[in-house]
């Protein structure tokens, strides 16, 4: 298929650049250009009165000296984009399509990013700056960058597929499967994020020598600023300690009073969620609901098994477990589960009992309020690294 305006709706570039992608040359790691051309979107994006929590933490993120200190973490001397990168980003988080773009940009790649169709202020925030940049003296990158979006159409994404060295799929299981139909060249390389899970593990000790208002706010920027829908946001929480009755309670109530004041949920939500309580509690026994507000609800589980996990409810649906001790997490460590978020827990404990059991899953050990910071390396991969190539010699 040959594409066409009419199959494409361009938010950065133009039909001619992805044409002439295939015979641009690629970029060193973590050039000069691209880092000091992220930096200036940084300082736009830092003064744009429309950027949100979510576009000033991208901002700070390729900030250059944040840039530069992430280069010099590794040895990107020998290493050289891998040619043209299809990225297809998620529907659930609005920034995301800039993550991905930007560790593809620092490998030295052509990149093409399809965003959802859903309109997002945060994508036309981020997409008009770097026009700006573009249309002046950053015009010698134009040839590096395409944000478009397009309804599903299999010969669409076959066409951009064919002539892509990379491709990037960020979303549910589904997606994958469905993207994955669309044949990539012989030596093109891909890199899939698929549904994930995360849980939290607090030591009640530890948290009622905390503030609790602190706390939940940590733990609300985990959840329900992303409606629990990002792969990182915590579902289940593991008690540990001694005063786990008295620790759960103050949390719990702490967040409710955060979440009442800051959350605007939808009554759909309510109900999304009482549902799902009620499908678990029908499909396996020692399930408890816990009364209170639909702010917040929460399931107590008698056991920690894997297949409690597959279901979900975002928008403040939480399972709550108290072990006594660590190892009774171990049958949740699947490869489904991505982030251990955790507070008064040293990481090196969970880091131990992932090696010890040899777990398939968990990538990420961070504390608690930090499992939406953004990083290079998630899912297990050195994301710039992964998306360039080495050359030994």
């Amino acid at each position: 298929m040959e594409l066409s305006s009419t199959d494409l709706e361009f938010l950065v570039g133009s039909l001619e650049q992805l044409r002439r992608m295939s015979a641009t040359p690629v970029l060193p790691a973590f050039s000069e250009r691209a880092v000091s051309f992220l930096a200036q979107l940084s300082r736009l994006l830092l003064r744009d009165r429309r950027s949100g929590v979510d576009v000033k933490s991208y901002a700070y993120w390729i900030r250059k000296a944040s840039l530069e200190a992430a280069a010099r973490e590794g040895d990107y001397r020998n290493r050289l984009g891998r040619g043209v990168a299809l990225h297809i980003a998620p529907s659930n988080v609005p920034v995301n399509f800039a993550v991905s773009m930007t560790s593809s940009l620092l490998a030295g790649n052509c990149t093409v990013v399809r965003v959802s169709s859903k309109r997002f202020l945060q994508v036309d925030v981020i997409c008009e700056a770097i026009n700006g940049l573009l249309a002046g003296e950053w015009a010698d990158l134009r040839p590096y960058l395409c944000v478009l979006r397009y309804e599903h159409n299999p010969a669409v994404t076959q066409a951009l597929s064919t002539q892509c060295d990379l491709r990037v799929i960020w979303g549910g299981d589904r997606t994958i499967e469905t993207i994955r139909q669309a044949v990539l060249p012989p030596r093109a390389v891909e890199m899939a994020f698929a549904d994930r899970y995360s849980i939290a593990v607090i030591d009640a000790d530890t948290y009622l020598a905390e503030d609790p208002e602190d706390v939940a706010k940590r733990f609300y920027t985990d959840t329900y600023y992303t409606d629990q829908n990002a792969c990182s946001s915590p579902r289940l929480v593991v008690w540990l300690g001694d005063a786990v009755e008295k620790a759960r309670r103050r949390f719990w109530e702490a967040l409710e009073g955060l979440v009442r004041q800051d959350y605007p949920m939808k009554p759909i939500q309510a109900v999304d969620k009482l549902s799902a309580v009620c499908a678990l509690g029908m499909s396996r026994p020692g399930v408890r609901y816990c009364p209170g507000s639909s702010l917040v609800v929460r399931v107590e589980l008698e056991e920690l098994t894997a297949d409690v996990m597959d279901y979900k409810c975002g928008g403040g649906c939480f399972f709550e477990y108290a072990a006594k001790d660590l190892r009774e997490i171990l049958p949740i460590l699947t490869k489904r589960c991505q982030t251990v978020a955790v507070l008064g827990v040293d990481r090196k404990r969970i880091r131990e009992l992932v090696f010890s059991g040899g777990v398939r899953g968990v990538d990420r050990i961070v504390s608690l309020g930090g499992t939406m910071e953004l990083s290079f390396i998630w899912d297990g991969f050195k994301m710039v690294e992964s998306m360039s190539r080495y050359v030994y010699g």
